[in-house]
């Protein structure tokens, strides 16, 4: 995706071109419009004062974390969707009581249309009335819970503890099931290593229910999977605020649901070990709005026998669209092919914070290929909001198949392939954003590239890899914001209405790139995360006005500005090494050019009237 006519222009800088003087600056270009909107504020402390290397985002991890959240909750109203997911929209006309005891349970309590029957330590309800309350306690190594109800109704967990060798520990055969996880008590529920199936009935998990699974309370709840998956639901998954669930898989998905997750508050840590496993899976959306949900998985990529396909891990998988509006998000995945965050429709996120890792590498067999990505979407990605640190070790730390939309948000992206990639067009109009490549481009969209607003800092590796990379085909348009684009290689930036400025540069990892006016102020400093030799830089900014000469120099410290992975607007500079001036051209044509001061040795190129090389 590099243009040929780059490289003819390399080679005639190479031959024709030579500078002996302090500087290494060989080339300049300056787009002839400008468009003076100002920069929003800059977020405090966003990306550390360190080279993107030493910063967090380098060296982040996500763990498991059990600890409780205090959160406020509102029930909604009659005319939310989820109005009867919540247990306080009804009142139990009566409470069964059932407390395990090794190999038996005991059953207190009774209501007209129920009946309940224990065998052993395995107790079977079925129920034609609505509105009834189970209450289950104690513990049995050998026992479940299972229920046939043509109506609602509500498990509430009082501190128990249930394995079942034979198949699932909690086996809701009816309608939908409000878990209420008893306030102060901690509950296990644990299957065997393998199912003894009933005919014409599903048993796909430790906890598992034909209908709707609302969770609430904020007591502890664990389950273990041993043989398939750990909370599955045949529709949908409510979780609400200040529940507090733990899932461990070694067979299969964590949480697996038909039609969608929805994830409004509490605490949700997920472990799986299966190959191609899924911390969160669901064949329909994902909707986070709260509470912080951690997945992580550990095993490797296999082949799906269904749709005859190699499948790796994810954290968190939708099959449908991908919401996340607020909230704490984690996901790491360390298998071959495994993902952190996996769309495969599209992906919006308007709020929250996100940590998302892919530590292993690619899974390759044949002529198939399973990449390890951080944030991936099928679909178009939307954000508008929140706060995004992505890593990956082999591939794209954040990728698109369809278009990329910025508006809002700290988004902060590290990879040994392309560190944010979209296979359409990248349009930013606001937010803050650092890519940084190992191997790569920093940022690279196979369609076009416009800017409009907010900061956007893209570092590649060396030629021919850019630090913003557009297809061929295919415009980078600057009409407002900052740019920053450093590497190997360079892309033309076409139709700007701001001054935007192409050079090559010679820079040592950890100093600070800096640009001032005329009157000395500085524009903005940028500590570089890594050492470039004659490298191209992609430079914008609303600041830069036509006719102005600005200095450049390097310097090895900034002071009094925050700072966004080693970004910083208005800062005060010491230790000063000038590269050279330039002055922005006055021209009028639609090309674009660059003059440099003779006097500091910089040489004056121009570009061809469509901004090609």
């Amino acid at each position: 995706m590099k243009r040929l006519a780059y490289l003819i222009m390399i080679i005639s800088v190479g031959i024709f071109f030579s500078c002996s003087t302090e500087n290494e600056w060989d080339d300049f270009f300056i787009d002839e419009n400008i468009n003076m909107g100002g920069m929003p504020g800059m977020p405090g402390g966003q990306g550390g004062t360190g080279t993107a290397l030493s910063s967090a985002l380098g060296t982040f991890d996500v763990t498991i974390d059990t600890s409780s959240l205090t959160e406020t909750e509102t029930i909604p109203g009659s005319t939310d969707t989820y109005y009867e997911d919540y247990v306080e929209t009804y009142t139990p006309t009566a409470t069964i009581k059932i407390a395990y005891k090794g190999n038996s349970a005991s059953v207190s309590g009774e209501a007209e249309g129920v009946s309940v029957k224990t065998d052993g330590a395995d107790v079977t309800v079925t129920s034609t009335v609505k509105n009834i309350a189970y209450e289950l306690s104690g513990t049995t190594t050998d026992g479940s819970f299972k229920i046939y109800s043509d109506k609602k109704f509500e498990v509430i967990l009082n501190g128990v503890d249930i394995t079942n060798p034979t198949g699932a520990a909690i086996n809701n055969q009816g309608k939908r099931m409000y878990v209420v996880v008893k306030d102060g008590t901690t509950n296990k529920l644990t299957d065997g290593s393998a199912y003894t199936m009933v005919e014409n009935e599903d048993m796909k998990g430790t906890l598992f229910s034909e209908g709707k699974l609302a969770f609430s309370g904020s007591g502890k709840l664990s389950v273990y999977a041993n043989a398939k998956n750990g909370i599955v639901s045949d529709d949908y998954v409510l979780i609400r605020p200040n529940t507090n669930i733990y899932v461990k898989s070694t067979s299969n998905h964590g949480i697996k649901t038909n039609d969608g997750v929805i994830i409004r508050g509490g605490v949700v840590n997920v472990e799986v070990s299966a190959d191609a496993a899924k911390g969160i899976n669901t064949d329909g959306f994902i909707q986070i709005e709260g509470g912080r949900v951690t997945a992580i998985t550990t095993g490797g990529s296999a082949y799906d026998e269904e749709d005859k396909e190699y499948k790796g891990c994810a954290g968190i998988k939708s099959d449908s669209i991908f919401v996340i509006s607020g909230g704490e998000v984690n996901v790491k995945s360390t298998g071959v092919g495994g993902k952190g965050l996996n769309s495969s429709q599209t992906m919006t996120i308007s709020g929250g914070t996100i940590r998302a890792i892919a530590a292993g590498s690619n899974f390759s067999k044949g002529s198939e290929d399973v990449a390890a990505k951080a944030i991936k979407a099928a679909g178009d990605m939307t954000i508008s909001g929140g706060d995004i640190m992505a890593r990956s070790a082999a591939h794209e730390a954040i990728e698109t198949k369809g278009t990329l939309t910025i508006s809002a948000g700290s988004i902060g992206a590290y990879a040994s392939d392309d560190a944010i990639n979209s296979a359409g067009a990248l349009t930013v109009s606001g937010g803050y954003i650092f890519a940084y490549s190992t191997g790569n481009d920093g940022i690279d969209a196979n369609g076009n590239i416009t800017v409009n607003g907010g900061l956007m800092i893209g570092c590649g590796t060396t030629a021919p890899e850019e630090g913003i990379d557009v297809a061929e085909r295919y415009t980078f348009s600057i009409n407002g914001g900052t740019v920053i684009g450093i590497g190997g290689g360079s892309e033309s930036i076409t139709g700007s209405q701001q001054k935007a400025i192409l050079s090559g540069v010679s820079v040592s990892n950890g100093q600070y790139l800096t640009v001032k006016d005329a009157s000395g102020n500085n524009i903005f400093a940028f500590k570089v995360p890594r050492s470039y030799s004659r490298a191209v830089m992609q430079l914008s900014s609303p600041k830069f006005s036509s006719g102005t000469t600005y200095t450049l120099s390097t310097a090895t410290s900034v002071s009094g500005s925050d700072d966004f992975y080693g970004y910083s607007a208005g800062a005060s500079v010491s230790s000063e090494t000038k590269l050279g001036t330039f002055t922005t051209s006055t021209s009028s044509s639609g090309g674009m050019r660059g003059g440099m001061n003779t006097s500091d040795s910089f040489q004056t190129l121009s570009l061809d009237s469509t901004g090609d090389y």
